[in-house]
């Protein structure tokens, strides 16, 4: 289960960026990474508002960084044209540190992302 849907990404988010059948695949890789960063710790019953903004953000970025890959351009000069290709290992650790950026963005006042005993 996703922690959000298309319904809350379109009215509540206020995404455009994925259609439905894109949004249910980056949802569902948001999920499972922010599953492991929180341990697990969401209840699926009870999806707190954070979580699905989260979501949403953090699906947002995986489709950004998957259609860098397809272009591969990172910049481009048009004076004496000039094209420099990302690779993909820049891409990925860039991707990692937007989403870690976003998930303590929306979570870290949440206590989800503590890491000690209680």
């Amino acid at each position: 289960m996703n922690y959000a849907d298309y319904e809350y990404y379109t009215d509540t988010y206020k995404g455009a960026v994925l259609d439905t059948a894109s949004f249910e695949r980056y949802a569902r890789n948001a999920t499972v990474y922010m599953k492991m960063l929180t341990f697990n710790r969401v209840d699926d019953s009870n999806i707190p508002d954070e979580v699905k903004m989260c979501c949403c953000e953090v699906a947002e970025k995986n489709y950004e960084a998957d259609k860098s890959r397809h272009v591969g351009i990172s910049s481009e000069k048009v004076g004496d044209y000039s094209v420099t290709y990302e690779n993909n290992a820049n891409i990925d650790m860039k991707l990692a540190k937007d989403c870690n950026e976003v998930i303590q963005k929306w979570l870290l006042m949440t206590g989800l992302l503590y890491r000690g005993y209680y």
